[in-house]
C-alpha cells in the first residue's frame, strides 16, 4: 500500500470535516454515551463525531477500499456505511477518532481536532498519522521512514517539522496519581498545566517541543497512536511502563501507561521512575 499517497487522498476528508465542525458548533446537543470503563472521565459526543466518521470512512474507501478500521464512534455508524468493510482482513487498519477533545468542540474552544492513522498490524505500529485543527487550519502528518510535517492553512504545502530540544515538563493530565507527581519531581521534571482536554492538542505540543513529555494513564490506544508516529519520526520515543516503544492493537484498548517525548531518554526515565502501574 502506498501510504504517502492514501494520506494525500485523505486531506480534503479532513477538510470537510473541519467545515463541518466549525459550521455545527455551538448548534449541536451534547450527548452522554455510558462510560466504557472505570477509567473513563468523559462520555460527551455529539452529531459532528458522527458525521465526520462518515465522511472520512466514505473518503477511505474510495482509496483503499479493502482496509479494515477501528472507529470510536463506529457502533453508531449506519449499517451500510459499516458494510463497506465488514468483511476485509488486511495488513492495515485504518484508526479514526473523528474528533478528539469532543468536550472542548462543545466548549466552544478551538483546541478540537480530527484525526485518522494507519496501523500496520505486522509490526503493531503506526505508519501514518494525520492531525488537523480546523480553526487554525493546521495539519499534522507523519509517515513511517519519510518524516513528520506540517502544514498552516490546508492547502498549503507539507513543511517538514524540525526536531528541537524541549523542556524538562510534564503535563497535569486526568488520571494521574499524587504518587506520579511526587515521582515527576524526584526526576527533576518540571509539572505544568494542561491546556486543553484534547490530547490531540496536548501530544501536537510534546511533538512541536513546547511540553518535554506527556504521561497518559488508562487512555485509549488511539489517544496517543495517531501521534506517535509523528513524534517518532522526529527522532523521540512513545513507551510503556517497560520503557520499550509502545505496540498497539486493532481493539485500541485502554493501554496502562504510554508516555511520549521529543527526548527519548526523557521518556525512559520517566517510565523507570513511575515504575508500576499506580492505579
Amino acid at each position: 500500500m502506498d501510504v504517502l499517497a492514501f494520506a494525500v487522498g485523505m486531506r480534503a476528508a479532513l477538510y470537510q470535516c473541519g467545515q463541518v465542525g466549525r459550521a455545527l458548533q455551538g448548534r449541536v446537543a451534547r450527548e452522554e454515551k455510558a462510560p466504557d470503563s472505570v477509567h473513563q472521565m468523559s462520555t460527551s459526543v455529539s452529531v459532528v463525531d458522527r458525521l465526520c466518521q462518515e465522511i472520512l470512512l466514505l473518503r477511505a474507501y474510495a482509496l483503499a477500499p479493502y482496509l479494515e478500521v477501528q472507529s470510536e464512534e463506529m457502533e453508531d455508524c449506519p449499517p451500510a456505511i459499516r458494510d463497506l468493510f465488514a468483511g476485509n482482513a488486511h495488513r492495515y487498519v485504518l484508526v479514526l477518532d473523528p474528533v478528539d477533545g469532543t468536550g472542548d468542540f462543545l466548549d466552544g474552544a478551538d483546541t478540537y481536532a480530527h484525526m485518522m492513522g494507519l496501523l500496520d498490524q505486522e509490526s503493531g505500529r503506526m505508519d501514518l498519522g494525520m492531525i488537523y485543527f480546523p480553526e487554525g487550519g493546521r495539519l499534522y502528518v507523519g509517515v513511517r521512514d519519510m518524516g513528520a510535517f506540517v502544514s498552516e492553512g490546508f492547502y498549503a504545502p507539507l513543511e517538514p517539522m524540525d526536531p528541537v530540544s524541549p523542556p524538562r515538563t510534564v503535563e497535569r493530565v486526568k488520571r494521574l496519581k499524587d504518587a506520579d507527581y511526587a515521582a515527576f519531581r524526584e526526576l527533576g521534571f518540571r509539572v505544568v498545566p494542561a491546556e486543553s482536554g484534547s490530547a490531540a492538542y496536548e501530544l501536537t505540543r510534546v511533538a512541536e517541543g513546547v511540553l518535554g513529555a506527556m504521561v497518559m494513564r488508562h487512555f485509549h490506544g488511539h489517544d496517543t497512536a495517531i501521534s506517535s508516529v509523528i513524534i517518532e519520526e522526529l527522532g523521540g520515543q512513545v513507551c510503556g511502563v517497560d520503557g520499550c516503544t509502545v505496540t498497539y492493537e486493532k481493539e485500541m484498548p485502554r493501554m496502562p501507561l504510554v508516555i511520549s517525548s521529543l527526548v527519548p531518554d526523557y521518556a525512559r526515565r520517566l517510565a523507570e521512575g513511575l515504575g508500576d502501574d499506580r492505579s
